[in-house]
């Protein structure tokens, strides 16, 4: 396997891999299948994505998750820029890899003001709420991973995001529903539907993966595991079995 130049001792990718493998393992999984450019560029999105979806978890209230968000905001800002990255892991990680192919920055805007929504003790308003909720967050992470695969995606690949992103962050939300209660906060929505609109999106995410080139694989491969969330969200899968899924759909193109 040809060695990645990003890959040295000193590296900030060995300083985040296993965070991102800890916080977000099935996205780290699926993009085990990438060439080790590509893996390390996906893993440097994942990280900093991480840190700011953790924002409502590390803060006492919602104005300090605020000022959190606005530090994120205009770091990513300067790294677009062309300045030097703050100091942070996934920064420099995310500016190293930015060096070497730039990544897409408008999504970064829409998923910190979505995450405003995490500070909030109220309910999703309604169903639509949710969903752009899900559209703003899942859906333009997986838009930054598959122009970071290949930054001239075909207009399919676009287009097949909403139903991925929308299966998969019906899915998280499911799972995280007992949490959310246990904190005082409700999804605001019936579970029995969003666990429909979740297969039904999966549905169609399937027969839109099957136009999808193979090297986009990396950055969506894990939504293969939605429809093993939605209709199951009570019992964890083994990290075999996710592996096993994540093969198959490797090899058969099919989520």
């Amino acid at each position: 396997m040809r060695k990645s130049p990003f890959a040295t001792r000193n590296s900030p990718f060995a300083a985040i891999g296993a965070t991102v493998r800890r916080a977000d393992e099935d996205r780290w999984l699926a993009g085990r299948f990438a060439h080790p450019i590509i893996r390390e560029r996906l893993i440097a999105l994942y990280a900093v994505n991480y840190e700011i979806a953790r924002s409502a978890e590390t803060v006492s209230t919602a104005a300090l998750g605020d000022i959190r968000h606005a530090w994120w905001r205009e770091a990513l800002e300067e790294i677009h820029t062309g300045q030097g990255p703050r100091t942070h892991p996934a920064l420099e990680a995310y500016a190293q890899a930015h060096s070497k192919a730039p990544f897409l920055r408008h999504p970064w805007s829409i998923i910190i003001d979505a995450r405003a929504a995490d500070l909030e003790s109220a309910p999703f308003a309604d169903f639509d709420t949710l969903t752009k909720y899900v559209d703003a967050t899942a859906g333009a992470l997986m838009q930054l991973a598959i122009a970071a695969c290949d930054a001239d995606a075909p207009a399919s690949a676009m287009t097949f995001i909403q139903p991925a992103a929308r299966a998969w962050g019906y899915a998280g939300l499911l799972r995280a529903a007992p949490v959310w209660v246990a904190r005082g906060r409700r999804l605001g929505v019936d579970l029995a539907v969003l666990r429909r609109a979740g297969l039904d999106a999966h549905s169609r995410a399937r027969q839109e993966a099957k136009i999808i080139p193979e090297k986009f694989f990396p950055a969506f491969g894990y939504v293969t595991l939605a429809s093993r969330y939605l209709r199951a969200p009570e019992s964890e899968p083994s990290l075999f079995e996710r592996q096993i899924r994540l093969v198959t759909a490797s090899a058969t193109g099919r989520l």
